[in-house]
């Protein structure tokens, strides 16, 4: 049996300055000092350079939007951060995510924490996450990860983050985290779309697990850009996104996205063009039924891109052991 939030259980609405779309929605996560206020929507920044970034953050902000994600390895956060800069948007008003790889022992980790705040020009982020449970390469292990925990949290600790957390992680090296942490994980971020509401525990990182632990769990890719154009396309303008979405007066990619959202899950899909950019922010005037949200979840297609199969995102399989 699959149960869904009621959008008013789900949601905490307010209503800040400059221009934010009525009622900008927001689900409460655990920080570091309380709970703290993450937007539902932002805009994604992966695979932008410094120029687009900027761009499309520059564009996203004046239409409202006060969240966006980025990441040490994206190489773009001098860009993000002009942007947000030359916006004119007060500190308070808006909510950064950032990332720094997994692999790093304190030393290490400390220095990448540090040079996100100097990319961004900004004192702290909203929420800072240890981007994969490894390197590149593979190397990390349990012991690593739960050094660079606790290199983030003394970090988080002194002001700099207002909550910390995770990115592609599954169940045994959450538990790596869990066995030395003393901040709350706030959020796993990882790939979940249509197309994967019905799909295993490898495919999901162990979606329903973690929400057991309080742990948000955050979409990326969406709209399953990592999926290659034809897949991805489904969650555009597919047959069923695209039927429902009539019933709605809306696109399938605002369907795409309105079923994530309306289960508490926050979506931080990609565009550069403003056109879109408004398409992907407007899915908070209407609502799924049930009977839609049931028929979306029990879709299997497209699976988990990006993986070694279709049932395996591969987060899960990543090695424990420390190579040297």
């Amino acid at each position: 049996m699959v149960s869904f939030l009621p959008l008013a259980a789900s949601i905490s609405f307010a209503l800040p300055a400059l221009g934010l779309p009525t009622g900008y929605p927001s689900v409460k996560i655990d920080g570091v000092s309380g709970q703290v206020d993450m937007p539902l929507f932002g805009i994604g920044t992966w695979e932008y350079n410094d120029t687009l970034a900027e761009a499309a953050v520059t564009t996203a902000f004046s239409l409202g939007y006060r969240h966006v994600d980025t990441a040490y390895i994206y190489e773009n956060q001098v860009g993000v951060g002009r942007a947000l800069k030359k916006s004119g948007v007060s500190r308070g008003d808006f909510f950064v995510t950032t990332k720094i790889f997994g692999g790093l022992n304190s030393s290490e980790a400390a220095k990448a924490l540090d040079k996100c705040l100097e990319d961004l020009q900004l004192d702290y982020v909203d929420l800072m996450l240890l981007h994969f449970p490894a390197s590149t390469s593979g190397t990390g292990g349990a012991a690593l990860r739960k050094e660079e925990w606790l290199a983030l949290e003394k970090w988080a600790k002194a002001g700099k983050a207002k909550a910390i957390g995770i990115s592609h992680y599954c169940k045994r090296q959450v538990e790596d985290i869990q066995s030395v942490a003393t901040l709350p994980i706030a959020v796993n971020q990882v790939q979940y779309h249509v197309g994967m509401g019905s799909a295993g525990d490898y495919a999901t990182d162990f979606k329903i697990w973690v929400q057991s632990q309080g742990i948000l769990f955050e979409s990326f890719s969406p709209l399953c850009g990592p999926c290659g154009h034809t897949d991805h396309m489904k969650l555009i303008n597919g047959r069923l996104v695209s039927k429902i979405g009539k019933a709605h007066n809306k696109t399938g990619s605002q369907v795409s996205l309105r079923w994530l959202v309306q289960q508490g899950i926050p979506v931080i899909p990609k565009s550069s063009v403003k056109e879109h950019q408004q398409e992907n922010m407007d899915i908070f005037d209407f609502e799924l039924t049930a009977e839609e949200m049931v028929t979306l979840t029990a879709s299997k297609s497209p699976p988990v891109g990006g993986g070694p199969s279709p049932t395996d995102s591969g987060d899960c399989g990543v090695v424990q052991q420390i190579i040297v």
